[in-house]
Parts: structure tokens; sequence; C-alpha cells
């Protein structure tokens, strides 16, 4: 099996690009080419979800976009809501690297235990569509408080990508 790079964030804050859309302040990250990042698996994606708002400056919510091969193309902090829907048609500044796959964290202060929602099964399908329709695949959408986190794409998806074998880039 190939060495596969786990999942890291810097321990350092990175910079960020820093937008302001329409009142709206908004942050880009991109990470260092020399140093991927890759969401190969559920447990990186919970590791990044956990993470990310102890070095970026996310409030509300983190989009990452990922290629192909999981590699963290970018990440948009707080995107405004057409950033966030229509991610495919609009080109974020800063956002050079091909991306077809998402994932969405999104912050609470408090993560309810249980089945998701009616309201949230709603919203991950029709995100999940939306994203279909732009040619993108949504990985997941996790929400977190920072220490728990819940998949709607495990609680809503009967077949949720996180339980297909991932195939390894050979670099």
């Amino acid at each position: 099996m190939p060495f596969m790079p786990r999942l890291r964030l810097p321990r350092r804050r990175p910079t960020a690009l820093s937008l302001r859309t329409h009142d709206h302040d908004w942050f880009v990250f991109t990470p260092e080419p020399d140093h991927p990042l890759v969401v190969a698996e559920f447990g990186d994606a919970v590791s990044l979800a956990t993470d990310i708002t102890d070095l970026l400056p996310a409030r509300h919510e983190v989009l990452v976009l990922l290629d192909e091969h999981r590699h963290i193309t970018a990440i948009l902090l707080d995107p405004p809501a057409e950033v966030g829907l229509f991610v495919a048609h609009v080109a974020p500044p800063g956002v050079e690297a091909p991306f077809c796959q998402t994932l969405s964290i999104v912050l609470q202060d408090h993560v309810p235990t249980g089945p998701p929602s009616d309201g949230d099964r709603q919203g991950y399908l029709a995100l999940r569509r939306i994203h279909m329709v732009q040619g993108l695949q949504l990985l997941d959408v996790l929400l977190t408080d920072g220490e728990v986190v819940r998949s709607l794409a495990i609680g809503c998806d009967p077949d949720p990508i996180w339980f297909d074998e991932f195939p390894v880039a050979v670099a």
C-alpha cells in the first residue's frame, strides 16, 4: 500500500486571504503546496473539524474544497451564502487549484445527539443536490462545537461516501 500522508494542520496560525463582500467579512486559506492536506477518511474529516477553529478565524462555517484525490485545494471561512451554495460557479479569489469535492463544517454552540432533525435532513439533501447540479460531490456536512462532531452524511445518506474504499493516489 502506498504511503498516504495524515491530515495535519500547521501548528502555527496560517495566513488567510481576508475578503469583504457586501459588508460580509470572510477568508480564504490555501495550504502549502509542499505539505498537502488529505481528507482520506472520516477520521481525517473529524480531526479537521475539531482542529480548524483553533488555527483559522472561522465563526460559523468552513467550506473545504478538495480535488479528486481529496487533497485540500482551499478552505473558505465564513463564505457568503451565494459562494457557499454556488461555489463551482463563482471564482473565489485566491482559489486557482481545481476542485471537485466539498466538505462543509458548521460551527455550533451545541451539537445535539440522536438522529438528524427533519430540517437537517432536508438541508443536507438539498445541498447535495445543488452540488450535483454543479458537478461537485458533497462529501459531508459536519456539525461541531469543537469537541463533538456529527456527520449528516452518515445520518442522512443510506450509503455515505465514508464507507467506500478510498483509492490512494500513487505519487
